[in-house]
């Protein structure tokens, strides 16, 4: 006999699971905020919201043999045991998905080989969604691209697109709301200007246009740093990586490159791999900004000190270390092992007297684990510009290193003051616009992005039936899509 749940987080019901009765609402219990005014029957409506929708399933369950219905039992508990709301599906309504956990207690009436008893399963969020449904968004004119939501209530679509070219105002928009980035340029005194010019943008693909550096933090060069056509990682020597050996100190390759000018305000990213194999592997990879005699600056890092723990640290500092400099950050993130495994981002920046570091990690194209410090220079003790930048990836004394250290996309950008006639881009070519509607995040890149949304703006709804999705400049995007799933209740 078929249970009329068809799976729950994903996974069937027990076999000796039978369900007898699902109790369900046909509207979940609504709340209605109205305004009393006096003197004045009855009050004026302003809303309704509807509250969480319950389940009530009656079941059995059925033993092979005498004593097994506590058995069963224990295993149904491990099957309804959830620490927040999972998928839940019925077999008569296999399109559907509610995100519901178990409300209360369950209780068993037991007999020689059956058991009864009654579940309730409670949805905070009382729709029910339909498959996630994916359609490409790269509309050719400003005309809208018709899409049909078929549930019977409104959804929030998901929208993603790369740009092909420098924009300084870019919208999505919908049949009634509109997200708007940027500012459009007015002809008649503003010019278009990119306030953040490209100075390095190295893949990592070669070590073409680097130099040998001239010293590290804490130890010696050794060494080369070297190039797989994707990213720069230590060198080898007799098929193993050969950072060379010093006694108690760091040891590792080191290079360097110009950024063409002495540039005062900028951003230095990077992206890098860190991950070690064993406890006891040691490692680091540090990058600096250099002033034009080769002076460090600042420099950011991550490195593994510990012989028993897997525990990279996020270390910062302005100025010399140890000698006069400060250090803004040293961080295991929320704990021991946070950034373990890590592949991301780690960025430092300055505009006027004030430095920022950022380190995140990158899955699937979006950054978290982050950790952003700023730092204020009031006394500018640290306003020397920045002539050029230098990589190192290093071990430490005889300890075994870290199993994968690379370095890549590295990227330094000048930053210039904007005059009043002058238009930034907001989004620049190859930029990653994501935004979605039902969380109400945007994304430029994979990081949090709200600081050119036009105030007026207005995340998009697609009501039932057919809704109109466009942009106001086509040739800006590629690559695009739209995702939604449609509701019911």
């Amino acid at each position: 006999m078929n249970s009329l749940i068809k799976s729950y987080d994903g996974v069937k019901p027990p076999s000796f699971f039978i369900v007898e009765k699902v109790g369900f609402e046909v509207l979940p219990a609504s709340n209605i905020k109205t305004l009393e005014v006096p003197f004045k029957s009855g009050a004026y409506f302003i809303n309704q919201k509807y509250g969480a929708r319950t389940f009530s399933v009656d079941f059995t369950i059925f033993a092979d043999k005498k004593g097994d219905v506590m058995y069963n039992a224990d295993d149904l508990a491990e099957w309804l045991h959830k620490t927040e709301p999972k998928p839940l599906v019925f077999r008569d309504k296999p399109d559907i998905t509610y995100y519901a956990i178990v409300n209360g207690n369950v209780d068993i009436e037991k007999s020689f080989i059956t058991g009864k008893g009654s579940i309730e399963f409670i949805c905070y969020d009382p729709h029910g969604y339909g498959q996630e449904k994916t359609f490409t968004f790269a509309p050719t004119t400003t005309s809208p691209l018709m899409l049909s939501n078929n549930g019977n209530m409104n959804t929030a679509p998901k929208f993603e697109m790369t740009f092909t070219k420098n924009v300084t105002d870019f919208a999505v928009i919908g049949d009634r709301e509109m997200l708007y980035f940027g500012e459009p340029v007015d002809g008649t005194y503003q010019t278009e200007t990119d306030l953040k010019p490209i100075l390095i943008n190295d893949s990592g693909a070669s070590t073409s246009g680097w130099s040998p550096s001239l010293s590290i933090d804490g130890g010696q060069i050794m060494g080369n740093i070297v190039s797989n056509g994707y990213s720069f990682s230590q060198g080898y020597n007799n098929g193993a990586r050969d950072y060379g050996f010093v006694s108690g100190l760091w040891h590792g390759g080191s290079i360097m490159k110009s950024v063409g000018k002495e540039v005062q305000d900028f951003e230095l990213e990077c992206q890098i791999g860190f991950d070690s194999d064993r406890k006891a592997q040691m490692g680091r990879i540090e990058v600096y900004a250099l002033d034009i005699n080769g002076r460090k600056l600042a420099k950011m890092a991550l490195k593994d000190t510990s012989r028993t723990l897997d525990a990279p640290m996020w270390d910062t500092w302005i100025g010399q270390v140890n000698s006069g400099g400060v250090s803004i950050n040293k961080s295991y993130g929320e704990h021991y092992g946070t950034f373990s495994e890590f592949s991301g981002v780690i960025r430092m920046e300055r505009v006027g007297k004030r430095w920022t570091f950022y380190i995140a990690k990158v899955s699937n194209g979006k950054h978290h684990t982050r950790i952003f410090k700023s730092y204020t220079d009031w006394k500018q003790k640290y306003m020397d510009k920045v002539a050029s930048i230098q990589i190192h990836i290093g071990a430490y004394g005889s300890d075994e290193p870290c199993e994968e250290m690379w370095i890549s996309n590295v990227y330094f950008r000048e930053i210039l003051p904007k005059q009043s006639n002058q238009v930034d881009y907001v989004f620049r070519k190859n930029d990653v616009l994501t935004i979605d509607c039902n969380t109400e995040e945007i994304l430029k890149n994979g990081e949090p992005y709200f600081e050119d949304l036009y105030p007026t703006s207005s995340f998009i709804v697609m009501e039932k039936g057919a809704n109109g999705l466009t942009v106001n400049d086509p040739s800006a995007i590629t690559k695009g899509k739209v995702t939604f799933s449609e509701r019911w209740l």
